[in-house]
């Protein structure tokens, strides 16, 4: 089926799940991409994962024949060091719980990032020290999450005690899986969903609630917390990547962008969010049949097996 629009002022593409999974290409994405260039689409990538730079993902994109320039790539990490540079009051230095890449781009950023205070070289469940009281200063430090696939008790320790200081926390995403070549693994989200409930509050019991707390419902205890949720998450399904990208774009032109996902809760949540166009692919996560149900926000404008498909829908 082709588009009834072809007028679209710019495409903006996921990445995981869209264009490869793991390190495996999609199959044809790299030839689709390129009909599509050629076609006279301004095209943009937006990834939620945080693991790498732009400057890092656009050598493994090449690798897979993707041509892509970093200015052309939105990722939660920069946008995570260009949502603090314009903080009023800028962090003094920021922990962070994420990888190398996330790392790298708030110091490109011009932040510094805090280390864990280890009394070991190895990190355990009991060999750890937690951040001291001199080092916890709310109003200068602040939290940044994104994946870590390092993640270890000792740095949710130190996560716990900046929340608990009253520091900030800024996740660059709450994706709760990841889709890689075998299956899906856990994402950002779920790795900050520990911190959310160490860091949560216990929900008072309502009022006349009998029965002991043992003899509660499976997940009941789970729900008894309201979680810490992050101040701040500057991927999707919130905008601010969208309005980086969109600085200079009119409303009107804004308003004609498709973007193309693999995600209902945060892909096509986030076209809706945005006033865009929605086209979802069925390469990634999200499953032919739930998208078929999806209603409101999360229901995409269409549906194709891949990205491979898409010069035949805009007709180029």
């Amino acid at each position: 089926m082709k588009s009834k629009n072809r007028n679209f002022s710019r495409i903006i593409f996921d990445m995981d799940g869209v264009l490869y999974r793991g390190h495996t290409p999609i199959p044809g994405a790299a030839q689709a991409l390129d009909k599509i260039r050629q076609a006279g689409y301004p095209i943009s990538f937006v990834t939620n994962n945080a693991t790498r730079s732009r400057a890092e993902l656009q050598r493994r994109m090449k690798k897979m024949g993707i041509r892509a320039h970093p200015d052309e790539i939105m990722t939660s990490a920069y946008a995570a060091g260009c949502y603090l540079k314009g903080m009023k009051q800028k962090p003094k230095s920021v922990y962070v719980i994420g990888e190398r890449g996330l790392k790298n781009e708030l110091r490109s950023a011009g932040f510094s990032v805090l280390p864990l205070h280890l009394r070991g070289e190895r990190e355990s469940t009991t060999t750890f020290s937690r951040l001291s009281n001199s080092e916890l200063h709310p109003a200068s430090h602040v939290l940044v999450s994104g994946l870590d696939r390092h993640l270890t008790y000792a740095k949710l320790a130190a996560g716990l005690d900046m929340l608990n200081a009253g520091a900030s926390w800024v996740a660059c995403n709450l994706d709760p899986t990841l889709p890689m070549e075998n299956g899906v693994h856990p994402g950002s989200g779920s790795l900050g969903a520990c911190l959310a409930y160490a860091a949560g509050q216990v929900r008072p019991d309502e009022p006349g609630r009998r029965g002991r707390p043992g003899a509660r419902k499976a997940g009941a205890h789970f729900s008894n917390i309201i979680l810490r949720e992050p101040d701040v998450v500057v991927g999707k399904p919130t905008t601010y990547m969208l309005d980086m990208i969109c600085k200079k774009c009119s409303p009107a032109q804004r308003r004609s962008i498709l973007f193309v996902g693999d995600r209902l809760d945060m892909d096509i949540a986030f076209a809706s969010a945005g006033g865009l166009s929605s086209l979802l692919v069925l390469s990634g996560v999200a499953k032919k049949e739930e998208a078929k149900r999806a209603k409101g926000s999360l229901k995409p404008g269409a549906i194709l097996n891949s990205v491979a498909e898409l010069p035949k829908w805009l007709g180029v």
